[in-house]
């Protein structure tokens, strides 16, 4: 911050950079008329004391709440650093504070935003900033951080932070969410120069020591492995036999199978054909009788037609 105890704005000097439809509310505001009895800067904090209960910027529709109207009245009074500073650390009331927070979101210069809130990020006061039969509250830290990273404050335009601040920002947020690691003792250095060949000397009589039992090992191992081949070769050489004779025997059964049905079928259909045969001779026979006999009444009809006498 800059030692003089002018603050450095930006922006409009007349809508102090609020949205259009709040800025034109506020100046039709019957409240903010009467506010202009107000003239020194301790009547106004003792206005924001006695009848700030939420800091809503519109009330019913499109009414400028108490809060704004009373945030444009500090505009007008240009505070200065020493002001800015009396409002966010006063003791009385945090609406007070939420208020001196805001008036710095909107006329601050940007670059200067975070040396003023960086202290407040993490303070545990209570405000509420919304009212009615469920209100809202939240930390003044948590309200900072919002006013630092987002766009609107209940649904009001905020003045833009450009891009390159708004980056370096969010950025020193992520290093502060970020948990602190103890910083690691460098442990102390001797000579150990000596102690260091004596180790040296004696971990190359292991390793020769232990190089031996490892090629008597390997050669053990690379025997065993052999063995172990030479089994499983065998194994799977028993186990194709025994797969090639169940094979066979199962083609066997399925031949002679095949085999019997067949037979069966064959003596099945020359029964049939014997059967047929008989009774078709045993029909042409009875045909055969049928056929004498009706022969051999018209012959005795008329024998005894050609017998009768003539009348």
């Amino acid at each position: 911050m800059k030692q003089s105890n002018k603050l450095e704005t930006w922006g409009s000097e007349t809508t102090m950079n609020l949205n259009n439809i709040l800025y034109q509310n506020i100046q039709a505001s019957p409240y903010f008329k009467h506010l202009y009895e107000l003239k020194t800067y301790h009547e106004v904090i003792d206005e924001i004391f006695n009848h700030v209960e939420s800091l809503e910027p519109f009330l019913k529709g499109t009414t400028a709440s108490t809060a704004f109207c009373l945030l444009y009245k500090l505009w007008t009074l240009r505070l200065t650093v020493k002001q800015v500073n009396g409002l966010i650390q006063h003791t009385d009331s945090p609406h007070i504070r939420a208020l001196g927070f805001l008036y710095l979101r909107y006329v601050c210069k940007p670059i200067h935003l975070w040396e003023w809130f960086e202290e407040y990020l993490d303070d545990e006061e209570e405000v509420q900033i919304q009212g009615g039969p469920r209100p809202v509250i939240i930390t003044v830290g948590k309200m900072c951080r919002q006013l630092l990273t987002e766009q609107k404050w209940l649904g009001t335009i905020l003045p833009r932070i450009p891009v390159p601040i708004a980056r370096e920002i969010e950025q020193k947020l992520k290093e502060r969410s970020q948990p602190h690691l103890p910083q690691r003792r460098e442990s102390p250095t001797y000579d150990l120069e000596p102690k260091r060949s004596a180790e040296r000397s004696i971990r190359r009589e292991d390793e020769e020591r232990n190089y031996g039992r490892s090629r008597s090992r390997s050669a053990d191992r690379r025997t065993h492995r052999v063995r172990d081949h030479e089994y499983e070769r065998s194994r799977r050489e028993r186990r194709d036999r025994d797969s090639d004779r169940d094979r066979d025997r199962d083609h066997r059964d399925r031949r002679r199978s095949r085999s019997r049905s067949r037979h069966r079928r064959h003596r099945s259909s020359s029964r049939d054909r014997k059967d047929r045969d008989r009774r078709g001779s045993y029909d042409y026979d009875r045909r055969y009788d049928d056929d004498r006999r009706r022969r051999h009444d018209d012959d005795r009809h008329e024998r005894r037609r050609s017998r009768s006498p003539r009348s």
